[in-house]
Order: structure tokens, then sequence, then C-alpha cells
């Protein structure tokens, strides 16, 4: 490996066990340094704080390293530690085998979802043979029902050096397990970096640091932070990974450091990302495994009950709500409920759960956080049900168009993306995928660019609304020809937005559920509505007839031009006759009452121009159309008194 690949091998490495089995001497061993660096741990000879380090292993890897501690007064330090491992170190010693905290530790490593452990059975110079071996195989009995069943094993002596490359040779194999399963992973682009703050200092000279396992992105220098749930905004001055470094990978224990208003004071479990990954809850609803307590006899965990809350480095008090029916959760149990806390938690789908009960604080269970935020309720929908069985599974298209089905109206994608925690980039791909597969539509509002999404049976429910409403509408202002948008928007969907609103509409009129007319809705299938269909017939017949001058076409052509249907046809040339819009001057031909107009005047002109008469073939000349044209308009204006025939001047004159 080069240099270059040595500093960015993005992998933590976790020690857990019970306490005095040997943790941070065999962290010695494998890295020449005592993680016991607070004056009180080496007084009380045992880890009480988390440790950092890095350990060199055989394949050239360079990794982070955590100490967590295992007496059971620091369970919680251990909960902090254990966020961000990707391969955990069981240390149990060959003297005493599994114990009380080797239970807790490993069950916390599954909780919050580590898979890849070497189990390292310490002390092998202070047991016979018998002794270690029963050790072992009390380790691989407790093993086998967990995730870590096919762990190795592996004797070690940290006094006498025995086993200690041994354990590192069983170290390194696990990371390159752990790398390959984490290339198998779909790749989820776009997403902001999140540092669970597990400690905050100052050093002099260079201000306030901030440590913790970086989580989602790269975090650069200058990049501009926020912390969650306190909102505190920050600049990464310098970065430190195992030395200064420009840039910081996911997966890598990180130190920054930070500068703006109030980071000397942010605590340990606040949150620093990316300012599009802010987020924090007082409601989840997550996958709750109950364990109940490690010795004691086995009791059913009861709704409501008040517990402690871990996730990242962050605590809180809340209460788990088991759904409405469900009877008590029995031990190694697993449900679905909704967890209300007492303080905002920056949590995120996904993200793993560590629960202790309230008093004593002890370890109980954990599990999984499906929805970040949700309703105030306690049961769940077929629906609700569907898309957090899409969550459990991982599948992000599934959740999406789940996420869809549950909705009342469309939304835009970054609803989407807030609700379910998906980046922004994420939500758009799996909502134009979900478009294409026919789970989604995707629809345009009026005044945005950015386009709306709906399940197909929340766009049809949506649109039956507006229908109904329509018909609702006119049936009780049957003289009213349409309404105006607000109006409708009203009652049809009483929550919506400016933009989804008039996606809907413009919706509507794709599907010919209504029309607009300028600043009018109004309802294609009413009596109001033929009504404005004649309307607007009208003033195109007239808008083209104004056009068309003298020369108009025959009232077929026109109404094979217009696209207009005969009865339409009818009702609009009658209705543009009464009102005078439109002059009939044959059978199957009408002047607009522009064109009318115009007629009039050129004839007048000519006649004044020819002494007060003249003929007719003067006057088509002067017209400007065929001859059966002019004496289609010649008759008619003889036939409106506008001329009259005057055989004696032997010609027409003008009775105007």
């Amino acid at each position: 490996m080069t240099a270059r690949e040595l500093v960015e091998c993005p992998v933590v490495v976790g020690t857990a066990g019970h306490v005095d089995h040997g943790k941070s001497a065999l962290i010695e061993a494998l890295t020449g340094k005592n993680p016991d660096r607070l004056e009180v741990e080496k007084r009380r000879g045992m880890t009480t704080e988390l440790g950092f380090g890095e350990l060199a292993l055989p394949s050239g890897k360079i990794v982070g390293l955590v100490d967590v501690p295992g007496h059971a007064h620091y369970l919680r330090a251990m909960v902090q530690g254990a966020t961000g491992i990707d391969v955990a170190v069981l240390v149990v010693s060959a003297v005493e085998g599994v114990m009380l905290q080797t239970r807790e530790h490993v069950h916390v490593l599954e909780l919050l979802g580590v898979t890849r452990m070497v189990v390292a059975l310490t002390m092998r110079d202070l047991a016979d043979d018998e002794t270690a071996e029963l050790a072992e195989l009390d380790v691989m009995d407790f093993l086998s029902g967990t995730v870590f069943s096919d762990a190795p094993v592996v004797p070690v002596s940290s006094r006498t050096g025995e086993g200690v490359e041994d354990v590192r040779g069983a170290i390194d194999a696990a990371i390159d397990a752990f790398l390959a399963e984490s290339a198998e992973r779909s790749e989820r682009p776009g997403l902001a970096p999140r540092l669970p703050i597990d400690r905050c200092f100052s050093i002099k000279g260079s201000g306030t640091v901030v440590t913790g396992t970086l989580h989602d992105a790269p975090i650069m220098v200058g990049d501009e932070l926020v912390s969650s749930p306190a909102g505190v905004r920050c600049r990464v001055r310098a970065i430190q990974v195992r030395g200064d470094t420009p840039r910081a990978l996911p997966g890598q224990r990180v130190a920054l450091n930070i500068v703006g208003d109030g980071v000397d004071v942010l605590p340990r479990g606040e949150v620093v990302c990316g300012p599009s990954a802010e987020g924090s809850t007082l409601r989840l609803i997550a996958r709750f495994t109950y364990l109940g307590r490690e010795g004691a006899k086995p009791v059913p965990f009861e709704s409501g009950a008040r517990v402690h809350v871990m996730a990242g480095t962050a605590e809180v008090i809340g209460r788990i709500m088991l759904m409405e029916g469900e009877g008590p959760i029995e031990a190694g149990e697993t449900r679905i409920v909704q967890v209300r806390l007492e303080e905002r938690l920056p949590v995120r789908s996904g993200d793993g759960l560590i629960v202790l009960a309230f008093s004593p604080v002890v370890l109980i269970g954990g599990g999984r956080v499906l929805l970040s935020q949700c309703r105030r309720s306690r049961e769940l929908t077929d629906a609700e049900r569907s898309l957090l069985a899409a969550l459990d599974a991982g599948d992000l298209a599934s959740t999406v168009a789940a996420w869809l089905g549950i909705q009342r109206l469309p939304v835009p994608a970054a609803d989407v993306a807030r609700a379910i925690d998906l980046s922004g980039a994420e939500a758009v791909r799996l909502l134009l995928a979900a478009v294409a597969s026919g789970d989604a539509v995707a629809l345009h509002p009026e005044r945005s660019t950015e386009e709306l999404y709906a399940a197909p049976a929340v766009l049809d429910a949506a649109l039956t609304a507006l229908a109904d409403t329509l018909a609702a509408m006119h049936e009780a202002a049957p003289k009213q020809t349409g309404f105006t948008p607000g109006e409708v928007v009203h009652v049809a969907w009483p929550k919506a937005g400016e933009d989804v609103a008039s996606a809907l509409i413009l919706e509507g009129c794709v599907r010919g559920i209504c029309a607009i007319d300028g600043a009018e809705v109004f309802d294609s299938h009413s009596a109001a509505a033929a009504l404005r269909v004649v309307r607007e017939a009208s003033h195109r017949i007239v808008a083209l007839l104004d056009e068309a001058g003298l020369d108009a076409p025959t009232l077929p052509e026109l109404g094979q031009q217009l696209q207009l249907d005969r009865d339409t046809m009818t009702r609009a040339l009658r209705e543009l006759s009464l009102n005078h819009s439109i002059v009939k001057v044959e059978h199957d031909v009408a002047l607009s009452a522009a064109a009318e107009a115009h007629a009039r005047e050129v004839v007048f002109a000519a006649i004044e121009a020819a002494g007060g008469a003249t003929t007719t073939s003067v006057l088509r000349e002067a017209l400007g159309v065929s001859r059966k044209r002019a004496i289609s308009i010649l008759e008619h204006l003889d036939a409106v008194r506008f001329t009259a025939l005057d055989k004696d001047a032997g010609g027409l004159r003008s009775l105007r």
C-alpha cells in the first residue's frame, strides 16, 4: 500500500468486554501505547473514558482504534464508543470466560449493526489448558445465537506476547471482510457528512476541537457545518485523522478544529453535519428489541415506560409506546414502537438506538430508527405498515412508493427527502424511477420549475375531489359560468399550497375534468361549462372573421378550421347573430361586424367619388373581392337600406 492508502483506510476497530479482562493490556501489546490516558484511570487500573489510537496491521493498513470502558458503571461511555465501530475485538479472559459486561457489550454491538468481530481470549498464560478450553467453549456457545457466531477465537497473552500477532492477523482479515461487505452495498449519493461529538475541548493557539467518527460523506477544510439540535454554525479550520489532513473520509476517527460563535460549549451528543443533514426529532418510529435485564428475572416491557434513549453519542429521556391493542413485549421479542422524547434527539432513518432502563440505568434493549419524524399516534394503517416494512428491509425504491401512497396530495422531492432521510439527489433519482415504473406521477405547477410527485391512487383521489367540488359549485350557482381557483381549492384541497393547487388544476384540464378561461375554472361537463365552451368558440369565430375581413370563409369552412362540432358552431353563431357580433351576407357566409362596417365605408367612399352613384363593377373593384362575394355584400347593403338602385343615375347610390 502507498502512504496515502495507509492514511485513508476508513475503518474503526473497537474493543469491548468485561472489566479487568485485559483490554488495555491487549491494546498496549498491539499498539505499543497504553490507552489509560487519565490519571484516575491509572489509579483505578481500569478505563473509565474512551481511549483513541491507531493500529498498524500486517497488510499495511492503519486503522482507527477505540477502547471502551468495561465496568458496568460506565455503560454509557461504552455505548458512545461503540457508535461508529466497524469491527469489534471482544476481549474475554481465559480465566473467567463470559461475564455480565461481556454479554451487555455484545448486545450493544449487535443492536448498533456491527457484524464483524474477533474474540481475543486474553490472559492465556494464567489459565491451564482445561480452563482456557472451557472459556473458549463458553464464548462460542454465547455467540452462537448472535450475528457473531462465526467470529474467530484467538488465545493471547499480552504479558508474554504469545498470540498478539495472531490477533493482529485476525483483525486484518475481519477488516477485509467488512470492506468487501461495504463495497457490495449500494452507494447513496448526495449525503451530507455527520459527526456525532464524543469530545469537545480547547487547545491553546488552535481553539475548539471536536472528535468523533465521521459518517455518510467526507469533510474538507473550509466546509461550513451546523450542529444539531443546537443549530450552532461553524467552519472547519483544520482536520486531523492520523496527523493533519485536508480531508476526512466516512468511517474515520476525526478531530475537527472548528471556529464559530458558540462552538466552545458544544456538548457530547451534538452532531456537526452539513446543513442539508441537520435534523432532530421529538418522536420517532423504531424497530425495538427488548432484551430484559441481563442476569435478572425476565419482566415484560409495558407501554409508556420511561427510559434512556441513546443514539450516536447523544442521550435523552423518553417513553416507548407500544401500538394500540398490543400487549407487553416479552424478553427477546422485537416490535415496531413509537418513541416519544423529552428533548430533541439528532437521528435519521437507519441509525441505531440503545435503550437503558430509567432506574437503575442498565441495558434493556435497542434497535434501529425507521422513521425519524412521525405523527403522534399509536395506530398504524396498512399503508404505514408497508412503509415501515420497506424501511426495515432497506428497500429505498419501495420506501418512496409507500410514502407517496400515504400522502393526501402531490409533494415536491424535497418533502420526500426530508421525510425519509434521503439526500436531495437520492430523492429525485428514486422519484424519477418511480415515475418510469408507474409507481408515481410527475406534475408540473404553472409558475414553478419544481416538479411535484404523487402516487397514482393519491392523484386520482385528488382529481375526484376536484370534479365533485366543481359539480357541487355549479349546482349551487347555476348562473355562474366559473369560479376562481382560490374558491375551488378552498373546497377541494383546503391544505394545498399554491404550486400543488396549480398542478392539480392543470392535470384536471389535461384529463378533461375541468377547463380554465382567464381567471376562472369550470366543470367542462356542466351546463354552465357548456355555455363557457360556446362563448370561447364565439371569441374564436369573431377573431378569425376579423382577420379574414371581406374575404371570409364559408361557415362550414370556418367550422373545419376551428375544429368546432356542429352543435357548438350552431349555438355560437346564434349567439353572435343576436349580439350583432357577426352579419350574415348570404346563407353560408358571414362577416364580422368590423368587416361589415368596413364594407360600408368602402362602398360609401366609392359612390361619393363617382359623384353620388356608381355601377356594381366599380364597387366590386373597390371592395377587392370576387364577383360572387361582391354581389353578396352589395345585396346585403341593399337589403339593410344602406344603398339603393337609382335607374336615372345609372347605378347605386348611398342612403346614408
